[in-house]
């Protein structure tokens, strides 16, 4: 069951974050972008954290994002692709968890 939950948990974030960030498809890919998705995407994993699905007992403890000139290649920004990292630790299993968003 917890192969599922995990991949479920995975899922949703994914997903969720593909979606609540498609506004930036029509944006210049550049720093001002990718400071506009972090600020977003990290809101949306401030309102999980809150509401208990992240262990830890401050947010930096419970999940980070990322998406910067280390998410992507110089290819990737000139081909316009917007990579988004997202680490968290979920209650159940007790690791760490990485997604990649593009």
């Amino acid at each position: 069951m917890e192969v599922r939950q995990r991949a479920a948990c995975c899922v949703f974030l994914e997903s969720s974050i593909a979606e609540g960030t498609q506004w930036a498809v029509f944006e210049p890919n550049g720093e001002p972008l990718w400071a506009r998705v972090r600020l977003a995407v990290e809101d949306f994993m401030l309102q999980l954290f809150h509401q208990g699905v992240f262990q830890g007992t401050r947010p930096e403890d419970a999940y980070f994002v990322r998406c910067d000139r280390t998410t992507m290649t110089q290819d990737d920004i000139n081909n316009g692709r917007l990579v988004i990292l997202i680490g968290f630790a979920p209650i159940v299993p007790a690791e760490f968890f990485t997604i990649r968003v593009g």
